[in-house]
Order: structure tokens, then sequence, then C-alpha cells
């Protein structure tokens, strides 16, 4: 009995050495497991780092390259700026020259011409019969009794420089001739007076009287139509359309005045759809029509279906025309298919589509990324500017109005006179403008850049907005803004 107590003992002694081995053996094990993770996660952090000092680097070397692309694109837009500017500068030089040549000929011209008379362009008569200038060198006292002694009666005789000038009837020319001849006086004829240039100058002349004749016909004519029709107040409704309706009611462009009633004009536009009244009334040539719009003019259009622009949880459903596909409270994901045109039997089952009609809105949460500079491209006047000027005449425009510049700002004024005829101008002032980089405030960039991604979202309420700016390099900064609300969703799809 003492034997087997004894036994017992040793054999739970021996069972109690065997589990304190064995925890201690797994105590070990766990130990070497966790030494074993700790030397992995060192390693793989090593890794990590060194993965991370790789892309920097690279990153760094990327951006450089870019630095560099584009300080050698920007030289190059400055030198192909410079080089057009100098082309530009040359053809201006070579025109004004043409035209300063140009001017210099017609000028030259007109000398010419006027120089053959001292009232120019040869128009002066004396008498009704025909008559030549001669001018002859020598005695004018000798050479008039000569003359006076064969017959011949001498007008507009006088003498300057040595040399005299008369006129003659042109039958006695050849006994002239022969006279100063005998005497061994120089000479020349000129030109020849008399009935025939007295009818030339009246001919010449007879366009101009014929021209202002038809120009006041044609002035007194014009009045009496309208040629042009300006319509304004209009924002919604097109121009087009409320022509096309006068145009249905008789009244248009080329109608006469007469048959304009302003009473009768306003009528037609008040039969549109929007329009809430209207007037109009008759100015010179042109029939002026005012259109008020009614409010709230616009109409729902229909698609065949809707979905989402964005992922979102559903807030509202508002479905004025077909079934909707989600209910409030459901979360979706962008182009889901929130209401469509579809027709259900009572069992259920798709019987025909229709259109639908329908605005869906939902909570939605985005995020948007941007790199901004601290620089910024500002136009500025360099201060040269040019004017130009355009005419408007029954419909037609008439003057170059294009800019001489690659850059430019523009004014523009205009003026109607439509008394007689249809004719507006318009001025045209073009300011140069070129390039500078100027610096900016990052932060106002960066707040503009968060409300054009929230006015994007078109947010119906209160809505979260907020943004980070951190420098990244070479002066280029990463803009991250957050903006989470109310939205509407739905896009009809046709």
């Amino acid at each position: 009995m003492k034997g087997s107590m004894t036994e017992k003992k040793a054999e739970r002694a021996r069972r109690e050495s065997e589990r304190k081995r064995e925890a201690a053996d797994r105590k070990r094990e766990k130990t070497l497991r966790e030494q074993a993770a700790a030397r992995e996660r060192e390693l793989e952090s090593k890794r990590k780092a060194e993965l991370e000092r790789q892309i920097a680097a690279e990153r760094k070397i990327e951006l450089d390259r870019q630095k560099l692309e584009r300080k050698k694109a920007k030289a190059e837009q400055l030198a192909r700026l410079a080089a057009e500017k100098a082309r530009i500068e040359k053809l201006k030089a070579e025109s004004r020259e043409l035209k300063r040549k140009a001017r210099a000929e017609l000028y030259k011209k007109l000398r010419r011409k006027l120089s053959n008379s001292r009232l120019g362009f040869d128009y002066e008569n004396f008498g009704m019969t025909p008559r030549i200038e001669l001018t002859a060198t020598g005695d004018p006292g000798a050479v008039s009794q000569k003359l006076s002694a064969a017959g011949i009666k001498l007008t507009d005789f006088r003498a300057v420089g040595g040399k005299m000038r008369f006129k003659i009837r042109k039958k006695e020319l050849r006994k002239a001739i022969a006279l100063l001849d005998g005497i061994c006086y120089n000479y020349e004829t000129g030109d020849s007076y008399g009935l025939g240039r007295a009818a030339a100058f009246w001919l010449a002349r007879a366009g101009l009287v014929l021209g202002a004749v038809a120009a006041s016909v044609c002035t007194y004519l014009s009045y009496s139509y309208i040629w042009r029709i300006d319509v304004s107040g209009n924002d919604k409704l097109s121009s087009v359309t409320v022509e096309r309706a006068l145009k249905s009611a008789g009244f248009h462009a080329l109608c006469k005045k007469s048959s304009v009633d302003c009473e009768d004009v306003a009528a037609a536009v008040n039969r549109l759809d929007g329009v809430a009244d209207a007037s109009a009334r008759v100015r010179g040539t042109t029939l002026y029509v005012y259109v008020l719009e009614a409010e709230n003019t616009d109409k729902h259009k229909t698609y065949s279906s809707y979905v989402s622009d964005y992922d979102a949880t559903v807030t509202r459903v508002v479905v004025r025309k077909g079934t909707a596909r989600v209910s409030v409270g459901d979360v979706i994901a962008k182009n889901t298919v929130l209401a469509d045109g579809s027709i259900y039997s009572t069992s259920g089952e798709v019987i025909g589509v229709a259109d639908c009609d329908a605005d869906v809105y939902g909570n939605v949460s985005a995020v948007f990324t941007a790199k901004l500079g601290n620089t910024e491209i500002e136009y500025k006047r360099t201060g040269r500017s040019c004017k130009k000027t355009s005419f408007g005449l029954f419909g037609y425009t008439f003057g170059k109005t294009a800019s001489p510049y690659t850059s430019y700002e523009s004014e523009t004024t205009s003026a109607k006179y439509d008394m007689l005829i249809p004719l507006s101008v318009t001025n045209y002032r073009y300011y140069e403008t070129e390039p500078v980089e100027t610096p900016c405030d990052v932060a106002q960039k960066a707040e503009s850049f968060a409300a054009e991604k929230a006015e994007e979202l078109k947010f119906t309420g209160d809505f979260k907005s907020s943004y980070t700016v951190s420098e990244s390099s070479f002066g280029l900064y990463t803009v991250h803004v957050f903006l989470s609300g109310e939205a509407l969703i739905s896009r009809g799809v046709e």
C-alpha cells in the first residue's frame, strides 16, 4: 500500500515536470516567433523607407525635368512672340511705306492735272465759238500788231516772262501759224475752248447731278419702309422666334411703315408662350419691339430615365412622372438608375415605357486634389492701341475690325442713326497686352478652387467645406478639398 502511494506521487511529479517543461518550450517558441516577427517588421520598415527614398528621388528628378521643360517652353514662347512682334512691325513699316508711295503718286497726278490751268481741270471758257490757245516767244507788241493787221482777233492776251499767251478762233489757226513762221517766232498750241468744252464741262458733272437726285429719291423712298427689327427684353425667348411671329402677322423688314400698327405688333408677340406683355414703336426706319417675359416659364424636360452622377445616400425623391427605383436612405453608386418611365401591370410586369420627369437629391461627399503654384500669369497693357470703325447699312457691315495684336483687350461703342436710313457706326478700341508672371496668394487660390468645386456639385442647402494646403516642391502646393452636403444627383438620359 505504501509502495503504491509512492509510485503515484512519483507519477504526479513526473507529469508535473513534463507539464512545466512543455510550458517552458511553448514560452521559448513564442519568444522566438516574436523575435522573428520583430526582425521581419524591422526589415519591412527598412525596405519601405528605402522605397520611399527611391520614389522621392525619382519624383524630384521628374519635377526637375518638368521645371526645365517649362522654362524651355516659356523661353521658346517668348522667342516666338518676339519674332512675331518683329514680323508684324516689319509688315506695318512696309505697309506704311507703300501707302506713302501711293499717296505721293496720287498727289503727283493731281498736281499734273491741275497745272494745265489757273483754275484747274481745264474748264475755263471765253465765248461760245471754238477757240484755241497759242503760246509764242518774242515781242508781244509785234505779234499783236501782225495778227490784228491780218484780221485775227486776240482774246485773253497775257505776257509772262518773255512769252505771250492768247486765244484765237480755231478756224484762223493756220493763218496765225503762217504769220508766226513768217516772223520766225517760236510757238506752241495749247488747249481748246468754246461750246465743246462747255458741253464737256456740264457732261462731266451730269453724273453728280443725277447721283444726287437718285440718292434723294432713294432716301425718300427708303424712309417709307421698315429696314430693321430690333427685339429687346427677351432672355429665354429667342429673337428669331419673335421675328417669325411678326413675319406670320405681316410685319417684317422691307414692309411699309404705313402698314405697321404698333398695337397689332404687340398683339402678335403677346400670343407667344412665355410672354407676359409686349410693346412696339417705330423710330426712323427701325421697328423696336420690347418683350416682358412671364415668370416661371421653364418646363421640366422629360427623359427616358435618370441616373446618379455621384456616390451618395438618397435624401429626397421627387417624381413628377414615371417610377422611382430608389428610396430615401438608400446608399447608391455612381450611374445607378434612380427613376425611369417603366409602366408596370398589377402583377408587376413591365408593359410599356413612357417619359420620366424626376429630381433625386442625396448626401454627397467628395475629395478633390490640385497642384497650385505661387505665381500666375496676368495680362497687362503695353501702352499701344489702335482704333477700328465699321459701318452697318441695310443689314450689311462694311469695314475691317480685326485686331492687329495677338493678345489684346477691347472696348466697343456703337451708335445707331435710324432717322432716314438704318445706319449704325461701331468703334472698336484695341489695347495690346502681354503676359506678365506675378506672385499670388496660394491660400486665396485654394479658396477659389474649393468654391469652384462646390459650385460644380450644386448643393441645395448648407454644406460642409474644408481644404488643406501643403508645400510640395519647386514652388508648387498641393490642395486637398473636402466637400459634403445635399446636392441634386439625378441626371437625365435620353
